[in-house]
C-alpha cells in the first residue's frame, strides 16, 4: 500500500511537468539529473523518485530555482529568478513563496518582508530606486493603509 501511495504522490508531484527521464546519476535515491518531456530539468538530491534536498530546477521558459525541494516541490531556503527578469531569495512551501523573503524587480524595486502564498502578506518594506519606501503590513500583495 505504501508503494501505491508513494506512486501516487510521484504522479500529482509531476503532473505538471508530464513524464521525461533519467539523464544522468540515481534518479530514484541518490544525486541525479532529471529531464522532462516540456524541457524541465532538475539536478540534485532525489528521494523516492522526486527532487528532495538540496538542487536546481531550470524551467524551458528560462526560469531557475537553486535550493531546497522536498516531495518534488520548492521547500525551505532557495533562490529562483524569473525569466521576466525579478529575482527572489527567501523561504518558500508547496512552490510558492512563503516566510521571509525579499524580491527584487528588474527595474530596481526592492521588497523585504514576509510572503505568504505567493504574494506580500505581512510586515514588509518595498524600496523604490528614486528612494521613495512603503512600509508596514501588506496583505495580499497590498499595503494597508
Amino acid at each position: 500500500m505504501k508503494k501505491i501511495v508513494i506512486g501516487m504522490c510521484m504522479v500529482l508531484a509531476m503532473a505538471g511537468h508530464g513524464f521525461g527521464a533519467c539523464v544522468e546519476g540515481d534518479c530514484v535515491n541518490g544525486q541525479g539529473t532529471y529531464e522532462w518531456e516540456d524541457g524541465t530539468r532538475y539536478t540534485g538530491s532525489i528521494r523516492d523518485k522526486a527532487p528532495d534536498g538540496d538542487g536546481t530546477m531550470l524551467y524551458p521558459d528560462g526560469g531557475e530555482y537553486k535550493g531546497k525541494m522536498k516531495n518534488g516541490t520548492r521547500n525551505g531556503s532557495g533562490e529562483m529568478s524569473f525569466p521576466d527578469g525579478r529575482k527572489y531569495s527567501g523561504e518558500w512551501a508547496d512552490n510558492l513563496m512563503n516566510g521571509q523573503g525579499t524580491m527584487i524587480w528588474l527595474d530596481g524595486r526592492k521588497y523585504e518582508g514576509q510572503w505568504m502564498d505567493g504574494m506580500q502578506h505581512g510586515q514588509g518594506r518595498l524600496s523604490h530606486p528614486d528612494g521613495k519606501v512603503k512600509e508596514g503590513q501588506w496583505e495580499d500583495g497590498d499595503l494597508l493603509d
